[in-house]
């Protein structure tokens, strides 16, 4: 073949390819395929995810439903007016619980778990600390707890009844998340947390606040003392808790307010040696109810008592606590400040006996008197 013929040959076949057209692109096609692998997919993964699901509930089921290792925090619920995180009605009487200020005006502020506007319990924001506190004859079959509770526990459930929503309540630049409630004496008091949370218990027993047995006058101990689950010392290191020591003649008493309550060591110097007391009464606020703690100290056979102490935690208000004895005399007391709170100490030397207190104001006029005085123990008076 001639170089002519096959370049005539070539020009032949090229014509012939480009007389033939390809057929169309079914792109309908294309693209309805395309949608039915993608819905395919989708109904993988969904499979994937209800399976990852039903795996994560055999999980929790295996587990005993345990709870998320960080537990969201639970709604913010805050105080009322004063601080009150609690409130309601025990045989008829209306009762509160608040946190507020104790401390004297011009003073540190001093937090504490309020119960009625007096009767006190000193408390840092520890989470799970708790107390309990009876009124005694004015409330004698009911008491009254709070537990303060981390940020995520929103309520508690108490004795399998009351369902008892947490609060929060700020005082002295401190925040509390606390419940707090009322409860019969006849049992103790169970407290359950509503919603568990790892590493925190879920059930509280409050101590118990010690009634006299049936049958007899329903009048109770440490009334209007709080009982708390920790010892005293454990929140001393916490808050501006000191003392402080008064001297006498031949007797001294340390003042140390805390968590136990108002405690005194009284401590005498006599002719047989050397006698000392230790006790605790109920913590007041600047405008309630004053507790007269008296305190005998005797030999240690425990007889010839020889000297008394008295102390008393006054208003910011008194400018004078005078004690008038049994034979007509009387005495100014002394009066300290301790952790922004005043004092009024005195000792009553046998064999006479104190027989009025009578509260004086800055110009020297009685506020106030009570011959309901202990001889040992404490009362609560409200000049």
């Amino acid at each position: 073949m001639t170089a002519t013929e096959d370049r005539e040959l070539r020009r032949a076949l090229h014509g012939m390819l480009q007389s033939v057209q390809p057929p169309p692109v079914p792109l309908k096609t294309i693209i309805r395929r395309g949608k039915g692998i993608r819905r395919r997919r989708a109904g993988a993964a969904a499979g994937g995810v209800a399976l990852a699901g039903i795996v994560a509930v055999a999980t929790l089921a295996l587990h005993g439903g345990r709870q998320p290792t960080v537990p969201p925090a639970a709604p913010v619920v805050s105080a009322g007016p004063g601080g009150v995180f609690a409130s309601g009605t025990a045989d008829g009487h209306p009762w509160r619980l608040a946190v507020q200020d104790i401390a004297d005006p011009g003073y540190a502020c001093l937090p504490a778990i309020v119960l009625n506007g007096t009767d006190a319990d000193p408390a840092y924001p520890a989470s799970g600390n708790a107390a309990v506190v009876a009124l005694g004859p004015s409330l004698p079959g009911t008491g009254f707890g709070f537990i303060q509770v981390p940020a995520a526990v929103s309520r508690v459930i108490v004795n399998g009844q009351a369902d008892v929503r947490a609060v929060t309540v700020t005082a002295c630049g401190l925040g509390y998340h606390l419940v707090g409630f009322a409860y019969s004496l006849a049992k103790a008091v169970r407290v359950t947390v509503a919603s568990p949370l790892p590493g925190w218990p879920t059930v509280f027993t409050m101590p118990q606040v010690n009634a006299q047995p049936p049958g007899r006058s329903a009048t109770l101990t440490n009334t209007g003392l709080w009982i708390n689950t920790y010892p005293p010392g454990d929140e001393a290191s916490s808050g501006p808790l000191d003392s402080e020591l008064v001297y006498g003649p031949d007797w001294s008493m340390q003042i140390q307010f805390g968590t136990g309550g108002d405690c005194y060591t009284f401590s005498a110097q006599g002719s047989l040696g050397s006698y000392q007391m230790d006790t605790c009464g109920p913590v007041s606020t600047p405008t309630g109810p004053e507790t007269i703690m008296a305190m005998p100290v005797a030999s240690p056979s425990h007889h010839a008592v020889g000297l008394t102490g008295y102390a008393v935690q006054v208003s910011p208000g008194t400018a004078g606590l005078e004690a008038t004895m049994s034979n007509g005399s009387s005495e100014r007391a002394a009066f300290c400040v301790a952790d922004g709170r005043k004092y009024a100490v005195f000792a009553v030397h046998a064999p006479l006996r104190l027989y009025r207190l009578t509260w004086l104001d800055a110009a020297g006029k009685v506020i106030a008197s009570t011959t309901a005085l202990p001889g040992h123990g404490y009362v609560q008076f409200q000049p």
